[in-house]
């Protein structure tokens, strides 16, 4: 099998080579792929990734197949995914990436969560090569697992929207490239998005100042409110985001801020005129409140804000 990256060149070049880590892993495979997760060039690491994925599948033709594939896990995250050397985190965040594509499709499942977690937790690392390989990683780990990623939404959700505001330009396109997997998942299993688990989350999101994270938190909205399975789970949760979504009205530095929480609320509100009677009527009752709070602002930068909450209940009035 080939493996998956994201971007064919080597973003952060260099010839030299990290300490070794010492332990279990002669246990567990060579010494040579040992060498090759710790070289400093990436090409040598994804040498030591193609045999990590070949001792998986050979793992998986024997009687103790998972027994194997544990012990690989378990040795990846111990002696590089937690290792103070950044060389080897990268290669323990190549590693994992491999295993996962070792296991395929139909046996990356009931290894997410040991997957997942430890990359996710380098999406904060201070390293930005590291920060980078970790979307790289889960960018192969998602492509593998398909909609059994979504699973693990809101962990990988929360990290995408930590890197979104990242300053390094390698780690903001990664994080791109790997958001537009997710979304191209959910879109085609919506099936398996657990709004009720989301929605938490997605208020505390709103609540963030940072530009960036705020795109990002409006276009998701956007994806979901376009789903016919999830927008009516979407209006039914209303009442516990709608206000993050007004307060984004009144975005001083982006205009393409304050456009896109407009549209996400004029699908919103569309969502709600769709909505079975009784929901219809619960809903607006739920909301009126906070729609009202919505108008009462002296800030001259609300006004945007005060005329889209007005229109609102109007709309209300006329539905009931």
């Amino acid at each position: 099998a080939i493996f998956l990256h994201l971007f064919s060149r080597e973003p952060f070049p260099s010839s030299e080579m990290s300490h070794l880590p010492c332990g279990e892993h002669s246990d567990v495979w060579s010494d040579s792929i040992t060498r090759l997760l710790s070289d400093k060039l990436y090409e040598k690491r994804k040498l030591g990734a193609l045999e990590i994925e070949k001792l998986v599948r050979e793992a998986l033709r024997g009687t103790s197949g998972s027994h194997e594939v544990q012990r690989i896990l378990d040795c990846l995250c111990r002696q590089y995914i937690e290792s103070q050397e950044q060389t080897l985190k990268k290669g323990g965040l190549i590693g994992l990436a491999s295993v996962a594509v070792g296991l395929e499709k139909e046996g990356v499942g009931r290894y997410l969560s040991q997957l997942v977690t430890p990359v996710a937790g380098l999406f904060k690392d201070e390293d930005a090569r590291v920060r980078y390989y970790a979307c790289e990683s889960l960018f192969n780990i998602s492509k593998v697992a398909g909609f059994e990623i979504v699973d693990h939404f809101n962990a990988i959700f929360e990290g995408v929207c930590h890197l979104y505001a990242d300053t390094d330009a390698d780690v903001k396109r990664g994080v791109m490239v790997l958001d537009q997997l997710i979304k191209d998942i959910v879109t085609t299993s919506p099936h398996k998005f657990k709004t009720k688990e989301f929605v938490p989350l997605l208020v505390k999101m709103t609540q963030a100042k940072n530009p960036f994270i705020r795109q990002l938190v409006l276009s998701w909205v956007h994806v979901l409110l376009k789903l016919e399975e999830l927008m009516l789970d979407m209006v039914q949760f209303l009442p516990e985001y709608l206000e993050g979504i007004f307060d984004m009205l009144e975005e001083k530095q982006s205009r393409d801020i304050r456009h896109n929480a407009d549209t996400c609320l004029e699908a919103l509100l569309k969502g709600v005129k769709a909505s079975p009677d009784n929901k219809k009527l619960e809903i607006i009752s739920a909301t009126a409140g906070i729609v009202v709070r919505c108008c009462d602002s002296n800030d001259s930068c609300s006004a945007c804000r005060r005329l889209t909450a007005v229109c609102w209940l109007n709309d209300f009035v006329e539905m009931k």
